[in-house]
């Protein structure tokens, strides 16, 4: 592994029966970068879009992990299985199916926006500081946290059969295997996720994203489809900083709207993308209101990018 210094986000399409963590491991050999990692993990069977951080961008995981996902897929009507996807074992024989498309629409209905759903036993979901896929095969008991998870736009595209198509935007960490799962059982006749493919997360689409073969291609080094870390969407405002408050920043310390050289106060408060005078990234930063305590506004580094 050679010292390199490639930063920022590269799109990967993953095609179906490698896990995330293989084309990471991909990338790793291909650019000579050890330190690499993926913004929302695809399971074997789906495929689509997988947002690769590299180098210093690994340290935006935060924002980056916590994007939008929009997939198209198909579930099947009729089974269910132990995983909630076509990989998993059926957990009885195939159950009658005799819904109409008025129902199946009917039925999506109630995953509309902020709903609870309970995470499939067969995910990377921790208990107790361990993935509950590893419980769950070693036959030890499993009780998934019900969570919190939002459907922006959920849309029936059609029954063909036992098919189910269907597109939709949800939050991070929505599990569409529970989604699966959860309808089957509202439908009486029992469900899982046949497809599934990512086609965009946040403001990435998959449309030009690499294919393995490209990818492993990559030389070392090599930056030619790499967006730099100055060119990530991140959906944050930009401050450019002065010489001073450039210092100040690059050594943890906050620094004053003063040392803002654009755009010129008064600023909104929250969190903000730092540049240097010549439009290097510094980090990102939280501009902070005036309280009685302090004499000025400030700006309060988070994340510091060295380098």
């Amino acid at each position: 592994m050679i010292k390199s210094a490639v930063d920022g986000v590269l799109l990967v399409d993953k095609p179906e029966g490698p896990t995330s963590h293989d084309v990471v491991a991909v990338a790793r050999r291909a650019l000579g970068v050890r330190r690499i990692g993926h913004a929302g993990t695809l399971d074997p069977m789906a495929t689509g879009l997988l947002v690769l951080m590299i180098g210093r961008a690994t340290r935006l995981a935060t924002f980056l992990s916590g994007m939008d996902k929009t997939y198209r897929g198909t579930l099947r009507l009729g089974i269910d299985t132990d995983t909630y996807d076509r990989d998993g074992t059926p957990s009885g024989p195939p159950r009658p199916v005799t819904v109409d498309a008025a129902a199946v629409e009917a039925a999506f209905g109630r995953f509309q926006g902020t709903v609870t759903q309970v995470p499939p036993v067969f995910s990377a979901k921790k208990v107790h500081g361990t993935p509950m896929y590893r419980l769950a095969r070693r036959h030890r008991p499993v009780s998934p946290v019900p969570t919190m998870v939002t459907f922006r736009e959920l849309r029936f595209s059609g029954l063909s059969g036992s098919d189910v198509a269907f597109e939709s935007q949800v939050s991070a960490g929505t599990y569409l295997r529970s989604f699966a799962h959860d309808l089957g059982e509202i439908l009486g006749c029992g469900a899982h996720l046949f497809s599934l493919r990512r086609i965009a997360a946040g403001p990435f689409s998959v449309d030009g994203a690499l294919t393995p073969e490209e990818l492993a291609a990559l030389g070392p080094g090599s930056v030619s489809r790499v967006t730099p870390m100055e060119e990530i969407p991140l959906g944050l405002p930009t401050l450019v900083l002065t010489p001073a408050g450039t210092q100040a920043i690059r050594h943890g310390r906050p620094c004053g709207l003063n040392e803002v050289a654009a755009p010129r106060p008064p600023l909104p408060p929250g969190r903000c993308r730092l540049k240097g005078p010549e439009g290097r990234l510094l980090g990102i930063g939280e501009v902070q209101l005036q309280t009685p305590s302090e004499a000025r506004p400030l700006i309060r580094p988070q994340i510091v990018f060295t380098g």
